[in-house]
């Protein structure tokens, strides 16, 4: 009888040790293989929609470029932005304006050829490549076609939603010969798509490259003004209605040594896309708080400084601590901030969302809503939220004295300041141009009017004066001797608001 502990045995047992250890290798490295090709898709693909992302779309456009020049063929490239995607978020929240783009995804998928890549490049935006085209019409046939996606309303939850888009296109080889030189020519066109009010298709020409190469000079510029010092607080008066001076609201002005006064619509958008809002927004509220606390020091009545929140300041998670720092590093007390947010903005869903404001509002900061009247929104949120002041929207105090008499938005503004007084709301009316708007105004029962008529936008030293003329006017008032006749230099100073008739 063999010995059970002899060497063959042992060495068979051996044998079957090292043939289970290279079975569980061989299994190993075939589960990291898997592993790494699934990862390696992931990094390929939009995790919220599952489409090609810009890593995959690069690498096949590049491929259908190849072949296009191999078999003389043309190739077409389009960029899809979501019109006023913003708008969505604000209403929706982030979960809901994900959900939107996973509908958005699905229709334009199926409004697409067979062969055809739509790649998501995330925040609303999304990319087609077009291979083996006959022609030019082509990319434009097949543009026309997701235009036509947006026609019917998406259902998102139990809200209906219209969303339209902008579209740029491009073919190979007319308007480039390379991928990158493809999609940004793309990107050029529809950027001229949304400039010309959205909701359409625009292809790419010489003048459009000249337009993005622009674009991208001025955000390089944008990205050095804060650190260069070459943005501005401008700030534009408000008054009481029997013309006392209420306060300010602090505006954002760009002078670049070179391209000389940059308009606020052309900078601000273009900081908010870029993110480039976030310092800049932080740096306007300092400042303007550090002037305020300063004219404060120095004035005897209580002014209010009006500050504007973007929707990218508001979704970022700390904001209300920079608000809070900016009142304790300049000394203003917190009843003399009055923050300012669009409707839709204060709109997004969840509770724990608008949970800045509440904190905010318990220190004594004041919440504003801007331009009100022009949301979609139900109007619970004036009581659900702390908010202390309506800006009527300019386009109402625009037509209060519209012809024919039906078009005049009268209504409608005294409908909206004998809510807000029942509410125990300041009404401040924004864009006053002409006396007769001021007249109005002062019926209906206005608390408080902003515009060219009463004063434009100064720099810090031009308000200074204002708030000098203001107090020489009110020493002059209580000290004048009627037997006297007094005269003192005053500075130069806005139109005046008539004082309140009796």
């Amino acid at each position: 009888m063999p010995n059970p502990d002899g060497p063959n045995l042992k060495g068979f047992l051996r044998e079957i040790h090292r043939l289970d250890t290279e079975s569980r290798l061989r299994k190993t490295e075939a589960r990291l293989a898997e592993l790494e090709r699934r990862l390696s898709e992931m990094s390929q693909l939009d995790p919220l929609t599952g489409l090609p992302n810009h890593r995959r779309f690069s690498d096949r456009l590049s491929q259908a470029l190849l072949q296009a020049q191999r078999h003389r063929g043309a190739v077409g490239v389009l960029h899809l932005d979501l019109d006023r995607f913003k708008r969505v978020n604000e209403l929706l929240g982030h979960e809901g304006g994900d959900e939107v783009l996973r509908l958005v995804a699905r229709r334009l998928e199926g409004a697409l050829r067979q062969g055809d890549t739509l790649a998501c490049m995330g925040g609303g935006r999304f990319m087609v490549l077009l291979p083996e085209l006959k022609d030019a019409l082509g990319a434009i046939r097949a543009a026309q076609k997701l235009l036509e996606a947006f026609q019917a309303p998406f259902l998102a939850g139990s809200r209906e939603l219209n969303l339209g888009a902008s579209l740029g296109a491009c073919t190979f080889p007319q308007d480039g010969l390379d991928a990158n030189a493809l999609q940004t020519h793309a990107e050029a066109a529809m950027y001229r798509a949304k400039e010309r009010g959205g909701g359409r298709i625009e292809c790419f020409t010489a003048t459009l490259n000249q337009d993005s190469l622009e674009r991208q000079e001025l955000e390089q510029c944008l990205r050095e003004a804060l650190h260069n010092g070459e943005l501005q607080m401008y700030y534009q008066p408000q008054f009481f209605m029997d013309g006392r001076l209420a306060g300010a609201e602090a505006l954002l002005r760009w002078n670049h040594p070179l391209l000389g006064p940059v308009p606020p619509v052309k900078f601000i958008p273009l900081a908010e896309e870029n993110r480039l809002i976030l310092p800049i927004g932080e740096w306007a509220l300092r400042e303007s708080c550090r002037q305020m606390a300063i004219w404060q020091a120095t004035t005897p009545d209580p002014l209010l400084l009006a500050v504007n929140v973007s929707a990218l300041q508001f979704a970022h998670g700390d904001w209300d601590a920079c608000v809070i720092r900016a009142l304790e590093d300049s000394g203003l007390m917190a009843e003399r901030l009055e923050l300012e947010l669009t409707e839709s903005l204060v709109m997004r869903q969840g509770h724990e969302d608008v949970q800045p404001l509440h904190r905010l509002r318990e220190i004594g900061t004041r919440i504003a809503i801007d331009d009100f009247g022009t949301g979609y929104s139900s109007l619970g949120y004036l009581q659900r939220l702390p908010i202390t002041t309506l800006k009527l929207d300019q386009s109402f105090i625009a037509a209060l004295q519209a012809e024919p008499p039906e078009m005049s938005s009268e209504h409608i503004v005294r409908a909206v300041i004998q809510l807000a007084h029942s509410l125990k709301l300041t009404v401040v009316a924004e864009g006053v141009e002409t006396e007769g708007q001021r007249d109005m105004l002062e019926i209906l029962g206005c608390d408080c009017l902003q515009g060219f008529l009463l004063g434009r936008p100064l720099p810090a030293d031009g308000f200074e004066a204002l708030l000098a003329s203001v107090s020489a006017k009110r020493f002059l008032g209580a000290h004048r001797n009627p037997l006297e006749e007094v005269t003192v230099p005053l500075p130069p100073q806005p139109a005046q608001v008539r004082p309140r008739r009796r």
